[in-house]
């Protein structure tokens, strides 16, 4: 047990000192309790943003996704719904916006970021999303302060609609399912909240998505609160990388059929098993389970 929670307090000490610099690379070591995990932590990048709308509504989302055949891990999303846009977003990361613009956390900001999850390189950062287009943007702290973006036009899904109904934190609803993304999606979306967003690309229904899972169950969103409000939905002016979506998924399959090739920029930033402190190098391999194909 002392040596676990030794192994905690270090990989944490890692990650937490990191928020002192304006990359995460500069720490140029990361820890893993788990050789079938590649946790991407947050990137703390300064970069101004400008207001784009105002969210009417706000859900939270719990999202579990499966990292290796025995292994899932959970980390929360949010999902800003305005008249003009929407924003699904990393909690983690927003808390890290949140500290470099006030140059530190309350302990109360401190204990948010904890709760929000590891953050994984398959979901997106954030994903900004209008009538015309989609913003899909990836913060990957290992890659000199560049975000990866691509642009894609917004998809209209086709949705089967069914009749069976449930109650999800007290709201009817209704069960629809699609193909999207070559994988096959069940939701749950209830129409007394009638705004046609959910959580990732998921939209186009006539009523708010409160539940989505794959039918493999690599995926699942589960909504964990909705508050009515006008909260800014920002757009970050980060230096991005453009790319198309190809690009983007080659890039994220390396990172893990290949981690150390993808990111260790010839050895300056190094990778331990906390079990024992092993380095791992080329052998080091992730199970890939990609949210878009």
């Amino acid at each position: 047990m002392r040596r676990l929670l030794t192994t905690i307090i270090a990989v944490t000490a890692i990650f937490t000192a990191t928020a002192q610099y304006h990359s995460l690379q500069e720490a140029r070591l990361f820890a893993y309790s788990r050789t079938d995990q590649l946790l991407i932590g947050t990137c703390d990048i300064h970069a101004d943003y400008e207001v784009v709308d105002t969210s009417r509504i706000a859900v939270d989302y719990k999202v579990s996704y499966r990292h290796g055949p025995d292994l899932h891990l959970e980390v929360r999303y949010k999902l800003l719904c305005g008249e003009m846009a929407s924003l699904f977003y990393s909690v983690a990361q927003n808390y890290a916006n949140i500290a470099r613009y006030k140059n530190g956390w309350s302990e109360e900001e401190l204990e948010e970021y904890y709760a929000a999850g590891d953050r994984t390189i398959v979901i997106p950062t954030e994903i900004y999303t209008t009538k015309e287009e989609t913003r899909i943007r990836h913060n990957i702290p290992f890659a000199d302060d560049v975000v990866y973006e691509y642009t894609t036009p917004t998809t209209a899904i086709k949705w089967q609609l069914t009749d069976e109904t449930c109650e999800i934190h007290g709201y009817n609803c209704t069960k629809a399912s699609t193909m999207f993304e070559d994988r096959k999606w069940e939701v749950w979306f209830t129409m007394e909240i009638p705004i046609a967003e959910g959580p990732w690309l998921l939209r186009g229904l006539p009523g708010l998505i409160l539940f989505a899972e794959d039918s493999n169950g690599d995926f699942r969103f589960e909504m964990e609160g909705i508050a009515p409000g006008r909260e800014e939905i920002r757009l970050y002016k980060w230096s991005a990388k453009k790319i198309t979506k190809k690009q983007w998924l080659k890039y994220e399959r390396n990172a893990l059929v290949s981690p150390y090739s993808q990111f260790s920029q010839g050895g300056q930033v190094k990778f331990y098993n906390s079990d024992g402190m092993k380095e791992l190098k080329d052998e080091w391999s992730i199970p890939y389970y990609p949210l878009c194909k």
